[in-house]
């Protein structure tokens, strides 16, 4: 099924892609017969054009590379068939069922392995309660193998997926004293029994089909530091990487020693820190299970929303994640306290040419309209913002390259205070590693002021995250 939307997908943006090019190749046609050279309006359509053929070349190959590797998941699975599949428990449904294993008493051999892998990859398939898009975002997750280490998101989802598990879910968060039956308790203690978390010392993991840390929200087009940066859910408390600022290249005299061009390497990491959340309700909302479990969902995923864009922003690391406006380079206006348009080329022009390649722009609505006005009088050829075709959640683009709003920068320019308000430069090197697995806890019972019940019950919610900007050169900020 996904093999063929796949194709399907790679089709169109193939059309899509040549669409552009044949565009280009015939206005660059037409130029050459009328012997003139193109206008700037022209200039900056073919620009966008040329851009839109890039991406959607890149997108073409980074899908690609996803067919390839589930072709070949595909073909091992099948060439798996003739393993017995590991304790079976004759649950309903048969061999067709993925949940039909007891993961407790499964072997770790590769065997085994691909056999739990390929069930949750068949979990994920016939899944009613997501969308396409997020049943490939999480079979991605499952074919990474720093995501899937050793095969533990595959054991989460086939887990928390079961059917026994998610009615045990609801029962255990909705009830002061939750009746079980033998199947949904059962359940609850293979998860325990597994430790598919080292952190579910209290409270219950989320079925991975609600789980704001597995499947995509809508948090890409209200947070734009989670679209544009560089995501990877972890299994992992803390992340090491290396970074450097490349080898350089000599020329040396013939038969002479090569120069020493060992590059300088750095070590940043990234630690994970918990995020939590309260969310109060009515016991009378307990008579409506159906709505309640998606409604705990979507206020979860809008609370850790609310709560990381103020983080990945501005966070301090102490406690929290580092902020991307925390960490860039920090370029000063021309004049203290003053923002006019040649700060804009002076932000630009302070990026390293291999950072402007993937370069964007980040500011406050109240910024993105100080820029509008510096256009006035000036003429569309000499536009700093302009509209566009830039992608979900951009706001435009400043020379030519996208623009996105972030409310939780600076907005106005105050003399008493430093005032961070244009960001620039390659987000992809910022990093937001997001810890497998939301925990919710039921507080039975809320008291009013004067210690007497209100009725209500609440969830507590833990989720673990981390991020940081790796390279601090890649990204440099305007300080007014």
């Amino acid at each position: 099924m996904f093999i063929e939307l796949l194709r399907k997908k790679i089709a169109d943006l193939t059309l899509q892609r040549d669409a552009a090019v044949d565009k280009i190749d015939a206005f660059a046609a037409t130029l050459l017969d009328e012997k003139r050279d193109a206008t700037d309006a022209e200039n900056t359509e073919m620009v966008t054009l040329r851009d839109q053929a890039k991406t959607l070349t890149g997108e073409i190959s980074d899908l690609r590379a996803d067919l390839d590797e589930r072709l070949q998941i595909d073909a091992a699975r099948k060439a798996s068939a003739k393993f017995d599949a590991p304790a079976i428990t004759g649950r309903a449904g048969g061999g067709d069922n993925p949940y039909d294993i007891e993961l407790r008493s499964a072997p770790r051999t590769p065997e085994v392995r691909r056999d739990i892998e390929s069930r949750a990859l068949r979990a994920i398939e016939i899944e009613d309660d997501l969308s396409d898009d997020n049943k490939a975002h999480v079979e991605r997750m499952l074919r990474n193998k720093r995501i899937n280490r050793g095969g533990a998101l595959a054991r989460h989802i086939l887990t928390t997926g079961r059917p026994e598990y998610r009615d045990a879910f609801i029962e255990l968060s909705l009830r002061a004293q939750p009746i079980l039956t033998a199947e949904q308790a059962d359940a609850v203690k293979e998860i325990r029994g597994l430790q598919i978390t080292t952190d579910a010392s209290g409270g219950y993991l989320m079925p991975f089909t609600l789980d704001p840390t597995i499947i995509l929200t809508n948090n890409g087009v209200v947070n734009p530091i989670r679209q544009l940066a560089t995501v990877n859910s972890v299994a992992t408390d803390n992340w090491q990487g290396i970074t450097s600022a490349g080898v350089t290249a000599s020329y040396d005299a013939e038969e002479s020693e090569v120069s020493d061009d060992t590059p300088t390497l750095a070590q940043p990491s990234i630690a994970i820190h918990q995020g939590q959340a309260f969310v109060p309700f009515s016991v009378q909302a307990e008579d409506d299970f159906a709505s309640l479990s998606s409604d705990l969902a979507d206020a979860f995923a809008d609370a850790k929303d609310r709560l990381e864009l103020n983080a990945f922003t501005l966070g301090t690391g102490t406690g929290q994640p580092f902020g991307l406006i925390t960490e860039a380079t920090v370029v000063a206006t021309t004049t203290a306290d003053t923002f006019v348009r040649g700060d804009v080329y002076k932000l630009q022009q302070a990026v390293a040419p291999r950072h402007r390649r993937n370069g964007v722009w980040m500011a406050n609505l109240n910024v993105l309209n100080l820029i509008a006005e510096f256009d006035t009088g000036s003429g569309s050829v000499h536009r700093l913002l302009t509209d566009g075709p830039v992608g979900v959640g951009a706001s435009g683009q400043i020379r030519l390259q996208a623009a996105y709003e972030n409310s939780e920068m600076d907005g106005v320019i105050d003399a008493a205070a430093s005032n961070k308000i244009l960001a620039y430069g390659d987000f992809k090197k910022y990093r937001i590693h997001d810890r497998i697995g939301m925990t919710v806890e039921l507080v039975p019972y809320l008291f009013g002021a004067n210690r007497r019940p209100t009725g209500q019950r609440g969830w507590y919610s833990r989720f673990r995250h981390g991020a940081r900007l790796i390279d601090a050169a890649a990204v440099k900020v305007l300080d007014a």
